[in-house]
């Protein structure tokens, strides 16, 4: 497999290099008439040892005589034409045949290039040599063609990602004028970290079995240097652009139109893009990087077929990707898109030292081109994403005071951040942002807590809490807007606390925001229970019938309460067992303590609710029922 190396006589890549050197010589003595005289001799010397390097062959012919070439031609000619009409591998012949199939060739070309180098005045049985040289030559490159073709598609491997997740399946995020799209029970992904390793765990093979290479690169060789290297470009770049074709299908990576893209519903895009993001990343980090090194393998040493088997092989799936990017790119960026955008941003900025190294020219470019377009886009929809928290406007008060829309959207979305948290402090680094909470300086204090990320997480959670003063307002009774406040900041409290997002808000945001939460409690029970417990404080003057008003007027103040706030919500089942015992402790006790007093002369058939009724009925509370249970069944005989 050796024939066709540097002892090739003069033709293809040699005769362009003779033709090269003598085009210098005659160039540098035409550049200036006052060459050196040691330079003159020198350029008169390389342009004889030209000369006589072309007359090389016509020496061959002439020395080895005609007889000769023409009865090497006859074995030549006998060993390719066998192969013409055998469609089994010359690969599975064995080295001997196979080498043996590759001199003939070297043979035929030999007798090519000679009779290219004798006089033009040939004779006939020279030039009818010469003319069956050239058809045995074809016949020869065709089924070398075929062999190429067939080895490829037989040798190479089909490379299944089964680790790698690609389907769009899973609960989207959807953004709408209610936030119901993202609450507690969305489904999060699997981090960056597990799909790289499943990535890269997948495909650890090669493209094509290493076995038949060197009988791959034979072919290109003997293809090559006859001149036959465009057949030789199509047949690998078809076979191996083929294999790309199929491995994206597994992948079950379909191509869009631009139009096709824009016109997409969110639920169908979403998909797409998160698919688009793990599939660039295992094409280029993965797929093409063993593309190009079986190319470097075959072609290494043949430029340009390298370079332009590679881009061709390549360059449709890779325009495929870009285009879905550039279109994707074009679409309003809507609050919903954040993550999409921050996670296709994020692939696109990681591939590019590979997407360098594999396309040095054009595509390369386009790809850095990418990468800005999805870096604005994501700026912009990250402020999107904190205007229309600021802009959320409600004409009703929340049911129940419980955990708004809103409040679950924003914080289970900040959750879903931290796993972009490089991406983010990149994109937001220059982005001015207002962020109260002071830097401080200790060995607690984590440096994450002051970075771009968390500066403007905590700066979307304050807008969050200014909009929901806001709702807080539309309660018309007081108790319940301190339920509400407290119900939300104690959500977000959570969050942030279970979640990695605490290594950015900081234990101080912590500390304030469960003050926060704590004061709501505080102005709660002092709104709703004040009132009521004042009418058990009494003195030792009140008269009987001062005494029992006292005790129906709480009952019914009491009822009044049950009534209400049985109704109203605390979803969290500790805050609201802290919230039964803290009203329990007081308006059991102080309830105790007037019956203890006053029982015998308040009558038993004047006492509603004994203390046992009161507290069972306290754990009423914050239930969300949709209906007080009978108040009579509670309370004792009059």
């Amino acid at each position: 497999m050796s024939e066709f190396g540097s002892t090739l006589p003069v033709s293809g890549v040699k005769s362009h290099v003779l033709e090269a050197c003598r085009h210098v010589v005659n160039a540098l003595r035409a550049s200036d008439n006052n060459l050196d005289a040691n330079l003159t001799k020198l350029l008169s010397d390389l342009d004889t040892h030209l000369s006589t390097l072309g007359n090389v062959d016509t020496k061959l012919v002439k020395d080895t005589g005609f007889s000769e070439i023409k009865e090497r031609f006859k074995e030549a000619k006998k060993i390719i034409l066998a192969w013409e009409q055998n469609q089994s591998l010359i690969l599975d012949a064995g080295l001997c045949e196979a080498d043996l199939f590759f001199k003939s060739l070297h043979d035929v070309q030999t007798v090519l290039t000679s009779f290219k180098a004798l006089p033009s005045k040939s004779s006939k049985k020279e030039k009818d040599v010469y003319n069956q040289a050239s058809v045995v030559l074809d016949i020869g490159m065709l089924r070398l063609e075929k062999e190429l073709s067939d080895v490829l598609n037989q040798y190479k491997h089909h490379v299944q990602p089964r680790y790698l997740a690609v389907s769009s399946r899973g609960k989207d995020i959807v953004y709408d004028e209610s936030f119901v799209s993202l609450d507690d029970e969305v489904v999060v992904e699997a981090t960056s970290q597990e799909d790289d390793q499943q990535i890269l765990g997948s495909n650890n093979g090669e493209l094509v079995d290493l076995l038949v290479v060197p009988h791959i690169k034979a072919i290109a060789k003997a293809m090559l240097a006859c001149g036959y290297d465009q057949p030789f470009r199509e047949a690998f770049i078809s076979v191996r652009r083929d294999a790309l074709n199929e491995y994206m299908a597994t992948l079950e990576v379909e191509r869009f139109s631009c139009g096709d893209v824009l016109g997409m519903q969110w639920e169908d895009l979403n998909g797409e893009m998160r698919k688009w993001s793990k599939v660039l990343k295992i094409v280029t980090q993965v797929y093409l990087v063993r593309e190009k090194h079986l190319c470097d393998k075959i072609l290494g040493e043949f430029e340009p077929s390298f370079t332009v088997c590679f881009v061709e092989i390549s360059k449709d799936t890779i325009l495929s990707l870009l285009s879905f990017g550039e279109a994707v790119a074009l679409r309003s960026c809507q609050p919903e898109m954040l993550e999409r955008f921050l996670s296709m941003y994020e692939v696109s900025a990681e591939i590019l030292l590979e997407v360098d190294n594999l396309f040095p020219h054009e595509s390369g470019v386009a790809f850095h081109e990418l990468s800005k377009k999805l870096a604005d886009c994501t700026i912009t929809t990250f402020l999107k994403f904190k205007n229309a928290i600021a802009s959320d406007e409600s004409i009703r008060a929340f049911p129940g005071g419980s955990i708004h829309h809103l409040t679950r959207y924003v914080m289970n979305y900040l959750k879903l951040l931290p796993e972009y948290k490089d991406a983010l402090n990149t994109l937001l680094e220059n982005l001015q942002v207002d962020d109260t909470i002071p830097e401080k300086t200790g060995q607690d204090i984590l440096p994450s807590t002051f970075s771009p990320m968390a500066r403007h997480l905590r700066s979307i959670v304050t807008t969050l809490e200014s909009t929901l003063e806001r709702k807080a307002q539309l309660y018309a009774d007081e108790s319940l807007k301190y339920i509400f406040l407290m119900n939300n900041y104690h959500y977000m409290v959570q969050k942030v606390k279970t979640s990695e997002l605490k290594h950015f808000f900081g234990d101080e945001w912590i500390r304030k925001h469960i003050a926060s939460y704590q004061h709501n409690v505080t102005d709660y029970e002092r709104t709703t229970w004040s009132s009521v417990l004042s009418l058990l404080k009494d003195n030792n003057k009140d008269s009987v019938a001062t005494v029992r008003e006292r005790c129906r007027l709480f009952c019914l103040a009491f009822d009044d309460v049950y009534k209400n706030q049985t109704r109203w919500s605390v979803p969290d089942p500790e805050l609201r067992d802290d919230l039964h015992i803290s009203t329990s402790v007081k308006v059991v006790q102080s309830y105790r303590g007037f019956l203890g007093r006053h029982a015998t002369r308040i009558g038993e058939k004047y006492i509603r609710y004994s203390c046992e009724d009161i507290e069972s009925l306290l754990l009423d509370l914050f239930e969300c029922l949709p209906s007080p249970r009978s108040l009579r069944s509670s309370r004792s005989k009059r």
